[in-house]
């Protein structure tokens, strides 16, 4: 059987020089990435077509369903061919890191994006100002 859910989680989507910023909260389900991936192709036409990183800032409880971090993987791939060279995660008071840590590390590398996480959004900047 195919359900359709309404999607859950929510974002907000910036660009800024040649970064894009992303602040998020979850749980996540494929029908809120579907819509991420909407607002993402908005967003980088400023910024493709030359090097560019970004900062993802998760709060709450940010998991993807299995669904929902597949659709993730593809939009990885896509930014990649758009310029997208690395991705800097800030996890602020997020309900199980340790398992966002490792379905985000799974999706960057199925991307073979350079990542890294992080505690605070100023060392995030600066890691990713030294890549971008």
């Amino acid at each position: 059987m195919n359900y359709k859910f309404r999607p859950h989680g929510k974002f907000e989507i910036k660009v800024e020089n040649s970064h894009l910023l992303v602040d998020a909260a979850g749980p996540f389900n494929e029908e809120l990435i579907k819509e991420y991936r909407q607002s993402l192709a908005e967003a980088i036409q400023n910024i493709s077509g030359k090097k560019w990183g970004q900062i993802i800032v998760l709060h709450e409880m940010s998991l993807f369903t299995r669904d929902a971090q597949e659709e993730l993987l593809n939009t990885l791939r896509e930014r990649k061919k758009l310029g997208l060279v690395a991705s800097a995660v800030v996890l602020i008071d997020v309900e199980g890191a340790g398992i966002a840590e490792e379905q985000l590390s799974y999706c960057y590398r199925g991307a073979e994006i350079e990542f890294a996480f992080f505690t605070s959004t100023e060392e995030a900047r600066l890691w990713l100002g030294r890549i971008v």
